[in-house]
Formats: C-alpha cells, sequence, structure tokens
C-alpha cells in the first residue's frame, strides 16, 4: 500500500494553497488528505470543492474554531488515523512539479522514515544545528556529527516503528521544551546527552525523529527535485492574523507556535521569501501579473518562486467563485 500524505492547511491559506493540491494527483500516484485546521466554513466547502477533482483527494476538519498548534495537530492526526500503514505529512506550501513518489518509494523499502522538504530559502548552514543553539527549529536537518533531527515539513513514517519508537522513547510529536522534557525515557535523554543533541526546545517531531537513530531504525533525509517548499507560508499568514488583531488561536497556542528566545540567522530570508510570495499571489488575483518589487532574491530562490508564481495563476480555476 501507498502512504496517504497528510496536507495541513490552517486558516487563511486555502485559497492561495489548496490550489496547489490537485497537482499532486496528477503527478502521483498517492493518495492526499487536505486536513484544515481551524479553518473557516467558507474554506472548509473550498477543500471539498478542490478534493472532488480526484478520488484520491480527500478532506479531514480538525473540528476546531482556533488553529491547533503543528505538533497538537501531527498528534492528533497519528491519533486518529491509526489503521493505515504508513503516516505521513506535508506542509500545504509545498508545490509538486513532477513524479517524486518513485524516489521516495525507493526510500521508504529501506528506511522506516524518510525526510524532506527544505525551504527554499535556507542555506547549508541553517541545516546544522550549532553547538552553541539551544532551539532545535524548523530548517535544522542533523547535528554536525550526523545525527538525524529530521523534517517537521515533510516526512513518511512506516507505522509500525513510528508506534515502538513512541512507546518506547515516551516521546510524541508535540514541540518539547523544558517543561515536559522530563517525561521522556531516561535512555534515550543519556543518548542525546551524549551525541550533543540534549536542547530545551525541540520543533515539533524533531526529538521523535531522533528516536529512530536511538533504537537503531533506519532514516533518511533528501530533498526531492519535484517538490518546492516556499516555507513559512502559513506562519506568516498566522502572524498577519494575530498583528491585525483576529485571534486565530489562543494565547498559550500563539505563544507556541509564534514564540522563540535565539536570533534565527534564516529569518531575513524567510521573511523576504514569504512577503514575495503573498504580495505576488495577491498581485497575480488582482492584475494577473506576480509583484516585482521588494529586494531581489538569489537567482536560485528567483527561479523556484517563479516557478511557484506560474502554477499558482495556472491552477486559479479551481478557487473561481
Amino acid at each position: 500500500m501507498t502512504p496517504v500524505l497528510n496536507i495541513i492547511y490552517t486558516r487563511g491559506t486555502v485559497a492561495a494553497l489548496a490550489r496547489f493540491a490537485p497537482l499532486f494527483t496528477d503527478h502521483t500516484g498517492w493518495r492526499y488528505r487536505l486536513v484544515a485546521n481551524g479553518c473557516t466554513p467558507d474554506e472548509v466547502a473550498l477543500l471539498h470543492r478542490i478534493a472532488a477533482v480526484s478520488d484520491r483527494l480527500s478532506v479531514h476538519n480538525l473540528e476546531s474554531d482556533e488553529v491547533v498548534p503543528h505538533g497538537e495537530t501531527l498528534c492528533r492526526l497519528a491519533d486518529t488515523f491509526t489503521d493505515e500503514p504508513y503516516f505521513a505529512f506535508m506542509d500545504s506550501d509545498i508545490v509538486c512539479t513532477g513524479d517524486f513518489t518513485t524516489a521516495a518509494t525507493a526510500l521508504l523499502a529501506d528506511n522506516a522514515a524518510i525526510f524532506g522538504g527544505t525551504p527554499l530559502w535556507a542555506r547549508s548552514q541553517d541545516t546544522i544545528l550549532a553547538p552553541d543553539r539551544q532551539e532545535v527549529c524548523g530548517p535544522h536537518i542533523s547535528t554536525p556529527d550526523g545525527l538525524l533531527f529530521g523534517s517537521s515539513y515533510f516526512a513518511v513514517y512506516r507505522r509500525s516503528v513510528l508506534d515502538e519508537v513512541q512507546q518506547r522513547c515516551a516521546v510524541a510529536f508535540d514541540k518539547y521544551t523544558a517543561a515536559n522534557l522530563g517525561g521522556i525515557d531516561d535512555g534515550f535523554q543519556g543518548f542525546l546527552k551524549d551525541r550533543d543533541a540534549w536542547r530545551s526546545d525541540y520543533t515539533p517531531g524533531k526529538l521523535l525523529n531522533t528516536g529512530f537513530t536511538y533504537l537503531g531504525r533506519p532514516v533518511t533525509y533528501t530533498d526531492f527535485d519535484d517538490l518546492i517548499h516556499i516555507g513559512g507560508y502559513s506562519m506568516a499568514t498566522f502572524q498577519e492574523q494575530v498583528d491585525a488583531g483576529q485571534e486565530p488561536a489562543g494565547p498559550a497556542a500563539i505563544q507556541t507556535m509564534l514564540g522563540f528566545n535565539e536570533y534565527r540567522g534564516h529569518m531575513d530570508r524567510k521573511l523576504a521569501v514569504c512577503e514575495r510570495t503573498m504580495r505576488s499571489f495577491a498581485s497575480i488575483d488582482e492584475t494577473g501579473e506576480p509583484w516585482r518589487g521588494g529586494h531581489r532574491l538569489p537567482q536560485e530562490m528567483e527561479d523556484q518562486i517563479r516557478v511557484v508564481e506560474d502554477l499558482y495563476a495556472r491552477q486559479a480555476h479551481l478557487v473561481a467563485a
């Protein structure tokens, strides 16, 4: 059986990002579940309309009036869909341009979990956890010695091994901080300390992913050529809602999703890409032409964004009123 990839949409992103969903079934034979996280009734209805274009697209509503933090969302999904051979998820701002599943299927034959989805703005130095950092965040893939943190953007897990890791390591998909780190398995704690991977803050999924290596279960990270990850579109939209006083979530959830204590060197690039993409999408909607203002991005980033802009315009019929 093939995986069912859960694509998670938060409030305010559906009209922009869900139009990309049919590209996955156009290019691949896998199935995809469009997950509504705190979405409005109109957005949920749009997800159903888009899913109707393929029998390999379906919709699952978290039935929450507020946006649920990413880690809790993954926990809910993992606890709901327990009878599938794989548990898989992907950010909604990942755009498919070809069949990535042939390579992914080959990797799954030899690994208990595979990860990917490096954002287009990330540089190689963003992906390695520096010894002086206490927060293991989104773009961190590994320690300098190669212990894999995997990805909170794109992941496919063999379900039987995932269940084993969660049980034996006493760890879940959720975000981990000093407040809840003491609850994980003692031997697992020692493993992380011995590998210089013991930190005070782990983005959802990162701590669990290291449990696969602790138990000797093979995992791998790869960036598929046929996937383009904008990186941060949902969080940028969420931040706009918070700034506008729209209260997409309660104070504790907002702190969980937006709060961090350390300077993150990638943030300027991330915000520049999100601004460019969001403004460009709005301009395409209004004028048919992308936005070309702001600072010039590096050519590789520019090339990928232009592919996404073109697909955004081509898929506009899916969200037309």
